[in-house]
Formats: C-alpha cells, structure tokens, sequence
C-alpha cells in the first residue's frame, strides 16, 4: 500500500519526534522521493545527517530549505556552516552574506562573519564585525573569548577591547 504525502510527513515527523531516527529517515527519503522539495522530508533528512556527521548528505537539503525560505537568515547560518565543512571557506563567507541580506541585525551572522574574516587574516574586518555582533548580543562576548576561529585576534588591543 503506498501511502499519502500527508501520512509520509506525519510518519518522518512522528519517528523524529520519538527519537526513533532510523524510521524516520526512510520515511523522510521515501517523502523526498514522491516530493523532493517536501519541507518536512528536507528537515528531517537535513537534522539526522547533520547529527550523524554526515554533512555532505545534509548540504543539498539545508539548500533547498534555505531557498524556499530566504528570509530566514538561521537557515543561510547553518548552511555557511556546512558548505564550510563541506566546500571551502569561500563558499561559506558567500552563502553567509544571504544571511545579511535576510536580516542585516543578526548576530550571529555578524559574529560568523568575524570568524570567517579572522581565519582569512583580514582582522580589521574582522573585529569590525565582532563588534557589531556583540553589540547586538552582549553574551557573544563569552563565546568570543573561546572560539578558535578568532585566535588571531585575541592579542590585539581592539580585540580585548571588545570582549
């Protein structure tokens, strides 16, 4: 019997709400399958590769997500943050400037951002846009005392200025 979008959808979000992930990863394929653009199939697909560590089979769904929804600037964040790990850095700093055309305010594009300029060696950049990020959230001050991507940074007086 070959089930309905609809009981498809309810199945892969019923399995991942119950943390039964196996089943809801073939139901979340055999959705994509039917529906390669199905929301439900592409997040539940996208947050059990993303767990698993597998990556590059999350990638091409957080894409897809992110396309359907350009506005929401977590979804381009996230998937700087694969095509990182996945492509390269430049990749990233590309997709991550979607982020900025979705909501210029978010902080965490900002703070991401630093951290890509600090690992290209572009400081001033860099702390530019740390500033930016912990003036919209303050507690990044913390989370930038200890991310390894802005090791380079933490000598410098404008840094320690900052945090």
């Amino acid at each position: 019997m070959k089930l309905t979008l609809a009981k498809l959808r309810d199945h892969a979000a019923g399995y991942f709400e119950l943390k039964m992930f196996d089943d809801a990863l073939r139901a979340a394929e055999e959705l994509l399958k039917e529906s390669p653009d199905d929301e439900v199939g592409l997040a539940v697909k996208t947050a059990i590769m993303w767990d698993r560590g597998r990556l590059a089979e999350a990638e091409p769904c957080l894409a897809k997500l992110a396309e359907h929804h350009p506005n929401n600037a977590g979804l381009w964040i996230n998937l700087a943050y694969l095509r990182r790990r996945t492509r390269s850095l430049d990749a990233a700093v590309e997709t991550l400037q979607r982020a900025f055309e979705a909501d210029p305010k978010d902080a965490l594009a900002h703070f991401n951002m630093a951290c890509y300029r600090a690992v290209q060696n572009r400081p001033r950049e860099a702390l530019e846009l740390l500033k930016n990020a912990i003036a919209l959230n303050p507690k990044l001050k913390a989370l930038a005392r200890t991310e390894e991507d802005l090791a380079s940074l933490r000598e410098l007086p404008e840094f320690k200025k900052i945090v």
